[in-house]
């Protein structure tokens, strides 16, 4: 086999370069690198690299001479298209049974995938290597996606290719190595508590309640919709508790767990004043119009930039409110239903009110700590 740049990779019998082909009377040389090898029983092997980069063709094909030494044996490989490898991946998605929300989103992230591979003429999957990868991280910028879009989009790109490398389907798995940065998460609309007792003064009986239940015990919009009276304990401790167990697309919560949530003393009377006449707490509240009806009121009130407020604003206006009250960590995380700190962090929002009278407290201990001891 003809090659360009060949040369040998130390500490084996394996040749790395460029191949050289010839079709219709014209040579052309291929942008990704081969490794030309004798397998066991002495045939000429030249095996596809799957990368431009020299170090990396390196890294192969010291891959290769170990398995070769383990005599681990080559996975052929297939004629498997991106649009097959697509279909493929999106059957076992079905089957694993994943939430439609989340397989809608798979379903809209890979069409982009598909998008791109038709306009570059890229059919196979094996040819998807560094080079095609950074390609289509260029074409989604330059298509005006969002950065937290791009960012979710290329990290299932490289899940559906490692997803494909593992279960066989391709013998390489040559976008492994690529790092994808994380997206920094765009500002996001926070409530202050001035402004949630503003929209509660504007509304009565169940809108009320459901506004307060988002903003002082920060469910997510679908665990309040769900939210049904069993799960209301009012006896359960001085305060009662709220049982978060649905709210999710799954008949559970979005993270599959149950938590528990104290009802906090200005939710309780507004929950206690509804009528049961259904299992569900708040059986005329949907999402959409709480929605619309959220924005009218953040006009009426003359709430600057009023768009700007979602239902999940008053979830924020909950982390902020633990945040600023000291509220430890793992608790505010257990209430909101999150694992990770950085979600917290996400939320977290710091007022210019809160933000002085945490200096002024921090001036008051400062002055009281500085006088002589006899003055204490």
């Amino acid at each position: 086999m003809k090659m360009e740049g060949r040369c040998r990779v130390d500490g084996t019998e394996i040749t790395i370069g460029r191949r050289v082909s010839k079709k219709g009377g014209k040579q052309s040389t291929s942008r990704t690198y081969s490794a030309e090898y004798r397998d066991d029983s002495g045939k000429q092997i030249c095996e596809s690299l799957g990368t431009t980069n020299l170090a990396e063709a390196k890294r192969g094909a010291l891959a290769i001479h170990a398995r070769l030494s383990e005599g681990r044996p080559r996975i052929a490989e297939n004629k498997l298209t991106i649009e097959e490898l697509i279909t493929q991946y999106m059957l076992m998605v079905q089957v694993r049974g994943l939430a439609p929300k989340t397989e809608a989103k798979y379903r809209s992230d890979l069409k982009k995938l598909s998008d791109y591979c038709t306009e570059q003429r890229l059919v196979m999957a094996h040819r998807f290597d560094r080079d095609a990868f950074y390609r289509y991280r260029q074409w989604l910028t330059t298509h005006n996606y969002a950065d937290k879009t791009i960012y979710g989009v290329l990290i299932l790109c490289k899940q559906v290719f490692k997803w494909a490398h593992q279960e066989g389907k391709l013998s390489d798995y040559p976008i492994g190595t690529v790092k994808v940065s994380k997206a920094r998460a765009k500002p996001q609309a926070c409530f202050t508590t001035g402004q949630v007792e503003q929209i509660l003064a504007a509304t009565d009986d169940a809108e009320r309640a459901a506004f307060a239940t988002l903003a002082y015990a920060g469910l997510r919009v679908g665990e309040l919709i769900q939210l049904q009276w069993p799960d209301v304990l009012f006896d359960r401790g001085d305060l009662g508790m709220f049982y978060i167990r649905r709210g999710g697309s799954m008949g559970t919560t979005k993270d599959k767990d149950h938590r528990f949530i104290p009802i906090h003393p200005r939710i309780k009377p507004l929950i206690e004043a509804l009528p049961r006449s259904s299992n569900l707490v708040f059986p005329a509240i949907k999402d959409r119009r709480l929605l619309i009806r959220l924005k009218k009121l953040c006009a009426e009130l003359g709430f600057p930039n009023p768009n700007q407020y979602k239902v999940h604003s008053f979830r924020h206006h909950f982390a902020s409110l633990c945040a600023n009250h000291q509220v430890a960590y793992r608790k505010a995380l257990v209430w909101l239903g999150h694992s990770s700190s950085e979600i917290l962090d996400l939320y977290y929002h710091l007022t210019d009110a809160d933000s002085q009278a945490a200096m002024l407290a921090l001036a008051n201990d400062t002055t009281i700590s500085n006088r002589p001891e006899h003055q204490r």
